[in-house]
């Protein structure tokens, strides 16, 4: 509001106020400068509000208004207070926060009615001895100046309630506080306080107590104990108070409800708190939390409370991890499993199929705690290597063992090593060399080299041995016990519990169990709820058995057995006859094969675990089910395992020609995969996973012989979103695009690539290249790569070129030009609104809709008769809904995301000054991209809800709604590309219209809505539409997910599943199988 605007508002509302003779004026946040002399004619007045404005000073009228018991001032520009104001003795509510006050003037001590006195947000650096004649002080509030100490003379303030001591420079309290024994709230975050005054003990009635929150904390290491003594209190928040332990004595808080614990050093819990009747909340992110517990806090109160409660009915230390060996095969890894745990020495051990897995105990040398290893021996074979990684974890001892007799050892020394570190960055390994002792070669590897290469932290020793007589074990046994003791988690507190029942499980002797008796096993022996699917949890993480409790279909199986699994997969790697017909491989002959494996010393598994073998590996992206016969594509039980594809390229690649084809462009992208040092790294079995987790899109789709990949390359086919090119050369992935509209899929596949190496390989990153152009230094465009993150970083500091990185070309590249080939073109939305790109796609859409109804068929090849506009606008549109399922990501864990809506009474639009209206809510398929009704025929009104919104949470939420419905009105009308078949006419116009009516509320429901003038007038602004703004409204969604969960807790019956990123959908069953 402009200034003159302000001053005439003021003006009339004071008018108005005596005319009335009320006895309250608002004139907060009207901007004014200066307040109207026409104040002094409301000699009546109790009650004002300047709040909010820019006020230098006050008028010297403002002393007339004697009568006045509240003056809000805050948030002004106020540097002293106006002397005008020490006539108003009747004051009992002062509120001064907010401005740039630097002292106090002596004449406030005048004001003996005073009960809420507030001047955070200034400059004090002093409380006034004074204060302490305001002996009728309710509330305080300094929080945010710049107090160093705190006057004796508060001990007269007997009735204080509230005291707000928040973000000063306070490294001491006094003792005097023993005399505040009213006071119920006291805040004293981001301070400098290392200890509190013991006469907090006397603080009895105090039901809030801040130590510190997320602007700062206070140095006190341990919580007080005189907080022991505050029986009453309700909230407890302690951020970033270097806290290291809670003490058993915070049990006795029987009145607490929340304890906010974030950012300290934390790693347990005090067992004690399942005393606590009341509590209901408590915060524990940014501790360092042992696994357990963090796993029970990602899960919620419940949970947390479950695993306390069976902790405090018996507790033992749990001294257990992994101990992983691995190296080529024939270099003694078995033998050396057997002398570490004192086996007989066995002449002629068999090469070992996967993996063996047999206990090694050993004790810890500085207390002499026994320590029970899971001895994992990893057979050597490299077919293995990509398998091997799936069973690596961070609470291991890894030994990476050679054979020095062998020249070429040295080397897969360093690559056992880097796989290991790719896949686990924290490792701790040792290198073990065998087959020593009289007579034989000695070690000769380049130790400095490799601490060098991975660091101290990470190789932690190097030892020779000789299994069979014995040489080096108890040193190398003792260094494996020094390591162990020192892994996370290692030596915590688990429920005795779980020993009594993993000794059940294992002498049940069955091979696996269905996990609901597994869960009723532990609850019949006292583990409940989250207590019970954590003891399954960290037996899965230690190796004892294998659950994945992610996925929809493994997480019914517990395997008891965890080296079967890893043993099937090798029995399918080394068969001969998979091999030779490429990884084709039917699931009877698989069913065969482990059955009857026909190795030296192997037996069969259970006919009823075979289904689970091969849905595992299909988790692990080792294979996928083909289709060979286009007519009957549900009847196939061929599967292709992709580690087994053709090593060779085929001389020509279908519709991949020198150039585009007509209409077309072309963008290529690299994605570079480095180590923690920056230097190219090999992300071992990479290409073998992207064939299985892109199979959706491969050219073979429907017909396994058209597919085209090989073990380093990979053709897909994307619709109107064009066809692509995926090279795996060097360590480096090389993807090419072909469409109209390339950057859509182009942006998806590099994203897949990069969100696959840095999330499964945690010691890599993927860092994204594009190729340099024409004119080239070295004439040969290509060959020069640069970073798109870099390239970014220089265009936003307004530089136009950057120097080739080839040595020997002194080119500088056109970044603009550079970026033509990088997907960073962002959703339209984000460039011109989602309401100009609605209008600009309406007239194409509607082309594109008709042109689909002809050509309605259901393969993939009539998406090429479309035009290239045609197929540009349908990618720009596909790039739209990936956006807004991005932005709302978070939300999706807890519902769906995408609706329609409209008003139930067709004369909402005749209502403008509606307070709450009735609308009908559809939910839509986060698959399909259709509403329920459409994909419920026998069940119309599944999915379709009336809520009753009042305007002010209508108008809060209507950017979230107008994302939501405005892309949904981009996306309806090419919705069949997800699952090939078209709306019929009337359906089509029918959510048509209900969108258009939803569109249709959106603007008139905020009509002479002040809440939402500010959105109003920005609707079309991109920076509005932009990430943060969308992600700030996921609050809205949220509430919305809580308004239908009261309807409907089931969603209409849309199912949630997880993608191969492990974001969740909202889907439909018929297409949960997709997932």
């Amino acid at each position: 509001m402009a200034r003159d605007e302000a001053y005439q508002e003021a003006e009339r509302r004071i008018e108005a106020a005596r005319q009335e003779g009320a006895t309250e004026l608002d004139l907060s946040g009207l901007g004014l400068t200066e307040v109207p002399e026409a104040i002094a004619t409301l000699t009546q007045l109790q009650s004002l509000n300047l709040s909010g404005n820019q006020l230098a000073e006050l008028p010297e009228v403002i002393a007339t208004l004697t009568q006045l018991q509240s003056l809000n001032l805050s948030g002004n520009q106020l540097s002293e207070l106006p002397k005008a104001i020490a006539t108003l003795t009747q004051l009992q509510k002062l509120d001064f926060s907010g401005n740039q006050l630097t002292e106090l003037p002596g004449f406030i001590q005048n004001f003996r009615q005073l009960q809420n006195l507030y001047f955070s947000g200034n400059q004090l650096t002093e409380m006034p001895e004074w204060i302490g004649d305001l002996t009728e002080l309710r509330s305080l509030d300094f929080t945010d100046n710049q107090l160093e100490t705190i006057p004796l003379t508060i001990r007269s303030l007997h009735q204080l309630r509230f005291m707000g001591l928040a973000g000063n420079q306070l490294k001491e309290l006094p003792e005097v506080f023993f005399a505040l024994n009213q006071l119920q709230s006291l805040n004293l975050t981001d301070n400098q306080l290392s200890k509190l005054p013991n006469s907090f003990s006397s603080l009895k009635q105090l039901r809030q107590l801040g130590l510190g929150y997320v602007a700062g904390g206070n140095y006190l290491g341990n919580l007080p104990s005189s907080v022991r003594h505050m029986k009453q209190l309700r909230r407890l928040w302690a951020y970033k108070c270097q806290l290291k332990f809670l003490p058993e004595w915070l049990g006795d808080l029987k009145n607490l409800e929340s304890l906010e614990l974030e950012s300290n050093h934390l790693i347990d819990l005090p067992t004690s708190l399942v005393q606590i009747p009341l509590l209901i909340k408590i915060e524990l992110d940014h501790n360092p939390l042992n696994p357990d517990l963090s796993a029970a806090y990602e899960q919620g109160m419940r949970a947390i409370s479950q695993y306390l409660r069976a902790r405090a009915e018996g507790e033992v230390l749990l001294s257990e991890a992994k101990l992983i060996l691995v190296g080529e095969g024939e270099v003694g890894k078995s033998c050396l499993l057997g002398s570490l745990r004192g086996d007989d020495w066995l002449e002629g051990r068999p090469t070992t199929h996967g993996i063996e897995i047999k206990p090694v105990i050993v004790n810890a040398s500085n207390n002499g705690t026994e320590i029970t290893l899971n001895g994992w021996d990893f057979g050597g074979q490299r077919v293995y290597r990509p398998t091997h990684q799936l069973f690596f974890s961070s609470t291991a001892v890894y030994l990476v063992v050679w054979k020095p007799r062998e020249g070429p050892q040295q080397g897969f020394v360093k690559e056992w090593i880097t796989l290991i570190k790719h896949r686990e960055p924290d490792a701790k390994i040792l290198v073990v060399a065998t087959h020593g002792g009289p007579g034989q070669r000695q070690p000769d590897i380049d130790r400095q080299e490799l601490i060098d290469l991975f660091g101290s932290d990470t190789v932690l020793g190097f030892h020779h041995i000789d299994s069979k007589e014995g040489t080096g074990i108890a040193e190398l046994r003792e260094a494996i016990a020094e390591v162990a003791a020192t892994l996370p988690g290692m030596g915590r507190k688990v429920p005795t519990k779980w020993q009594q029942i993993r000794e059940l499980l294992e002498a049940s002797g069955k091979p696996y169990m269905p996990y609901s008796d597994v869960i009723a096993l532990c609850e019949e022996h006292g583990l409940e709820g989250f207590a019970a699917e954590l003891f399954v949890r960290v037996s899965h993480t230690l190796g004892y058995l294998i659950h994945y409790h992610y996925d929809e279909i493994l997480k019914d199986t517990v395997i008891l057995q965890p080296d079967w699994l890893a043993k099937a997969i090798s029995f399918v790697l080394d068969d001969e006859l998979t091999r030779d017909r490429n990884g084709l491989v039917e699931f009877e002959h698989l069913s065969q094969l482990w059955s009857h494996p026909p190795f030296k010393g192997e037996t069969g598994y259970p006919i009823e675990l075979h289904p689970i073998f091969l849905r595992l590996m299909e988790r692990f992206d080792l294979s996928y089910r083909v289709v060979l016969d286009p007519a009957v594509p549900e009847a196939s039980n061929t599967h292709l395992i992709a580690q087994l594809v053709p090593d060779q390229r085929p001389e020509q690649l279908p519709n991949w020609g020198a150039e585009p084809e007509a209409g077309d462009r072309q963008q290529v992208q690299i994605c570079r995969i480095v180590d923690d040092r920056g230097q190219s790294a090999n992300a071992e079995g990479l290409f073998y996973q992207l064939i299985v987790r892109l199979h959706k899109y491969s050219l073979g789709r429907n017909n396994y012989p058209d597919s085209v990949h090989w073990q380093r390359g990979l053709m897909l086919d994307n619709d109107y979103n064009g066809r692509a090119l995926l090279e795996h050369i060097g360590n480096d992935v090389k993807i090419t695009v072909r469409a109209a509209y390339p950057e859509r899929f182009l942006s998806y596949l590099t994203e897949e690539v990069k969100w696959l190496v840095e999330s499964f390989w945690e010691g890599l990153n993927c860092n994204i290249m594009v190729p340099c152009i024409a004119p080239c230094g070295m004439e040969n465009p290509g060959q020069g790569l640069f970073e798109v993150q870099k390239l970014i970083e220089s265009k936003k500091k307004n530089r136009p070129e950057f120097p080739c990185t080839v040595s020997g070309c002194d080119e500088w590249q056109n970044i603009d030009q550079l970026l033509n080939n990088a997907p960073t073109t962002p959703a339209p939305s984000q460039v011109i609104g989602i309401d100009q790109f609605q209008n600009m796609a309406k007239d194409l859409e509607n082309a594109i809709r008709s042109d689909l109804v002809k050509l309605d068929r259901r393969e993939h090849q009539r998406y090429q008769a479309l035009s290239r506009e045609q197929r540009a606008m349908m990618s720009r549109i596909d790039q739209q809904f990936a956006y807004l399922m991005q932005m709302l990501i978070d939300e999706a864990k807890e519902g769906p995301r995408l609706f329609s809506f409209q008003p139930v009474d067709p004369g909402f639009f005749d209502r403008p000054n509606w307070v709450a209206e009735k609308f009908r809510l559809t939910l839509w398929c986060e698959h399909s991209r259709k509403p329920l009704p459409v994909l419920n025929p026998d069940a119309p009104k599944q999915g379709v809800y009336e809520l009753e919104l009042n305007r002010e949470w209508f108008t809060k939420a209507v950017p979230v709604f107008k994302f939501v419905t405005g892309t949904l009105s981009l996306v309806l009308p090419v919705a069949a590309s997800t699952t090939q078949f078209m709306l019929d006419d009337s359906t089509y116009q029918g959510i048509k219209e209900e969108l258009d009516l939803g569109q249709k509320s959106l603007e008139f429901g905020i009509k002479s809505s002040n809440i939402a003038v500010d959105w109003h007038t920005k609707r079309d602004e991109a920076e509005f539409e932009h990430g943060e703004a969308i992600r700030a409204q996921g609050a809205m969604l949220r509430e919305l997910h809580a308004l239908l969960k009261d309807k409907d807790p089931g969603f209409g019956g849309l199912e949630k599943v997880q993608n191969k990123r492990r974001e969740f959908l909202w889907v439909h069953p018929q297409f949960v199988d997709e997932y």
